[in-house]
């Protein structure tokens, strides 16, 4: 199996991770991102700072996509016989077009219980290119009326799916449409990038960071990695605590995950 494989079906198998134990209890920027409990004490402080303090809203979302992504830790990627991914030749210059019959983009959101739900949302199209082994532009576009349900069947997932795109949450029928569009990106490692781009959901743009793996395929490129969102920026209201008081556990977590898994080909 080619070290690039295998490196992906690593990416395909990420699991949102807790930050260090060591930063559990403390009011820093990876200490919030590792709580769970939105009704605690801690949630409410962590929530002041975050509002507050644009630095600290920064690095507390870095900390999100660290745990999302796996990818801060290449430990967690599966390499074949101790190859580092510094080892990896980057992706060839080029304009890459992706295929959205083999691309996906992951979500999974949660209550404040801890009850989660996961799904997919298709890629309609998207590009990007690199230059010199490093990247400079790129542009997903997302088709909002694909909002899939993966956890449940039936009557279930048919109302789950309805609700995500009626104007409680994403309203698809309206803004039918999102994207992520690349305005700069660092290179950690020749396939590991620190991405700043601008998302775009239900009309309103915001800019937000993203990790991403970009590795040689063929002759074409794979691409996996995490973003994180806050859906309150984004006008997704329903149970939100950003909006409405006393819900209780009928609270939804306001951090969206977005997994990427995607396929292009060089154009």
């Amino acid at each position: 199996m080619k070290v690039t494989n295998i490196i992906l079906a690593g990416a395909m198998a990420l699991t949102i991770a807790s930050c260090s134990n060591n930063n559990a209890n403390k009011l820093d920027a990876c200490g919030c991102a590792s709580i769970t409990d939105q009704n605690s004490e801690d949630f409410k402080k962590c929530k002041e700072l975050r509002t507050a303090d644009a630095k600290f809203e920064a690095d507390y979302q870095k900390c999100k996509i660290a745990s999302a992504s796996g990818i801060e830790d290449t430990s967690k990627v599966s390499l074949n016989k101790g190859n580092t991914t510094g080892a990896i030749k980057p992706v060839e210059a080029g304009i890459y077009t992706i295929d959205p019959a083999t691309s996906s983009i992951g979500w999974i959101g949660e209550k404040v219980t801890g009850k989660k739900h996961n799904g997919s949302v298709a890629v309609k199209s998207g590009s990007f290119k690199l230059e010199n082994g490093v990247l400079k532009s790129g542009e997903i576009i997302i088709d909002m009326k694909s909002i899939n349900d993966e956890d449940l069947t039936g009557e279930a997932k048919t109302k789950l799916e309805t609700h995500l795109k009626s104007d409680d949450f994403f309203a698809s029928a309206k803004h039918p449409e999102a994207k992520y569009v690349i305005k700069s990106a660092t290179v950690k490692d020749n396939i590991q990038y620190e991405i700043v781009g601008d998302l775009t959901v239900k009309g309103i743009t915001k800019e937000m960071p993203a990790k991403l793996v970009i590795a040689p395929n063929g002759t074409g490129a794979s691409i996996a990695g995490a973003i994180v969102f806050n859906r309150a920026q984004f006008d997704v209201r329903y149970g939100s605590d950003s909006f409405f008081d006393n819900l209780g556990d009928e609270m939804i977590k306001d951090e969206v995950i977005l997994k990427v898994l995607l396929k292009a080909k060089r154009s």
